[in-house]
Order: structure tokens, then C-alpha cells, then sequence
């Protein structure tokens, strides 16, 4: 059963929505290399606090690390809307139930 990962950047929303858009090609090199190492949904959201959060789908938390940890147009993309911390990332096992789809 896949999992859900949130990204949460220290950084606005805002903020991160205007680089993203501005750093388009990236942003597509970056989600097509997502998808080649697994990634089966991906997108950035606002917590109600304002800040970035990315909430993804993965097959398992070890193909999102392999991907995540060693992104470095990531990285770069992160430092350029001001992001100076680490995010902070939770991985969320999916429950199968009868609901799901």
C-alpha cells in the first residue's frame, strides 16, 4: 500500500507559488524525475497557516527519500524563495478500507 508524504516548507505559500511558476522548465524536470523514481500524485498546497506544503503519493518512503534527498534543482528552487531551514516531512501509511478510491 502506497503513502502519503507532506513537505511543509518554512516559507509563504505565496511566496513559494510565485517562484514555482517563475521556475516552470524546473519545476517539470523536477516532477518528471519524481515520476521516474515512483511518485504517483504530487502537489503544493497552503496550510492554514499560510505556509507551503507539498502533499505527494509514493509506493513507499524509501522511493521518495532516493528521489527527495539527492534533488538538487530542488534545492535550488527552495533556496531562490528564501526556504533556510529543512523542511519538515511526514509520511502517512494509507489504511486499505473499504472507502477508498
Amino acid at each position: 500500500m502506497s503513502v502519503v508524504i507532506t513537505v511543509k516548507f518554512p516559507v509563504s505559500a505565496d511566496t513559494m507559488e510565485r517562484v514555482v511558476t517563475a521556475n516552470a522548465d524546473t519545476m517539470q524536470a523536477i516532477a518528471a524525475d519524481g515520476r521516474r523514481h515512483g511518485t504517483i500524485h504530487h502537489q503544493f498546497t497552503a496550510d492554514p497557516d499560510g505556509n507551503a506544503v507539498v502533499i505527494d503519493e509514493w509506493p513507499d518512503e524509501d522511493s521518495f527519500h532516493r528521489f527527495f534527498d539527492a534533488q538538487d534543482d530542488i534545492k535550488k528552487v527552495m533556496a531562490e524563495a528564501g526556504v533556510t531551514g529543512p523542511p519538515e516531512v511526514t509520511v502517512y501509511r494509507t489504511l486499505d478500507t473499504p472507502d477508498r478510491f
